[in-house]
């Protein structure tokens, strides 16, 4: 229906807007999940053009739905009379001099209109609910969400807690038998390097002896002849 500028109302196609609304209003649930930025705040990045226009279409159908026989009357006669009378004014008054001669007089129109306002006012009411509903289960969502996580991550560390206490003193065993082989380890080297200087100074005193007898036997094997 046109009753202000009189432009006509093309086929538009459904924008993520529309869906969106038609799902609150209407309580359908959209097929494509409305793609929300997270980079800015929504009350300070300005509404695009179409979806403006695409609600704009939800909330005329809606109240058109509900426009009694005198505005859908007034309506056709304003644009049949487009062609002859351009001044939208003039056009109107001509309008509703027409409508007058049939019985339907200005206060009756505006009764009408006013019905139809109570019918916009409460599409606006029901979609404000809607949303607000919305949010509360978003909040509650939020928030359950959030004591999810704290009370997995209490859980979880719970049960860090001793394994982390286990883990440390096995650590601490690992780092006392490697404190414990590197002290045997020392004491093997000194012992086998004891070993040594005691094996040198055996054979020394050894090839001594030795030689002492060797040579006393010769000896006394010489005295003998």
């Amino acid at each position: 229906m046109t009753t202000g500028n009189d432009q006509a109302a093309g086929t538009r196609p459904a924008s993520r807007l529309l869906t969106s609304i038609r799902g609150v209003l209407f309580d359908n649930t959209p097929d494509t999940p409305v793609q929300v930025s997270t980079n800015a705040s929504a009350a300070t990045v300005p509404p695009a053009a179409s979806d403006v226009e695409a609600a704009r279409t939800v909330l005329r159908a809606a109240i058109e739905a509900q426009l009694g026989p005198g505005i859908r009357e007034f309506s056709l006669q304003n644009e049949a009379l487009s062609d002859v009378l351009p001044d939208v004014a003039v056009r109107r008054t001509a309008a509703l001099r027409v409508l007058a001669l049939k019985g339907t007089t200005r206060e009756h129109l505006c009764a009408e209109l006013e019905h139809a306002l109570g019918t916009l006012a409460a599409q606006g009411d029901a979609f404000a609910r809607k949303l607000r509903e919305r949010r509360e289960a978003l909040a509650t969502t939020e928030q359950s969400s959030a004591q999810r996580c704290q009370d997995e991550t209490s859980s979880a560390e719970q049960t860090i807690a001793p394994l982390q206490a286990q883990l440390d003193a096995q650590r601490s065993r690992i780092t006392e038998a490697r404190a414990q082989r590197d002290e045997q380890l020392r004491a093997t080297q000194r012992a086998l390097a004891e070993l040594g200087l005691r094996e040198r100074a055996f054979q020394h005193a050894f090839q001594e002896v030795d030689d002492e007898y060797v040579a006393l036997k010769a000896q006394l094997s010489r005295e003998s002849l």
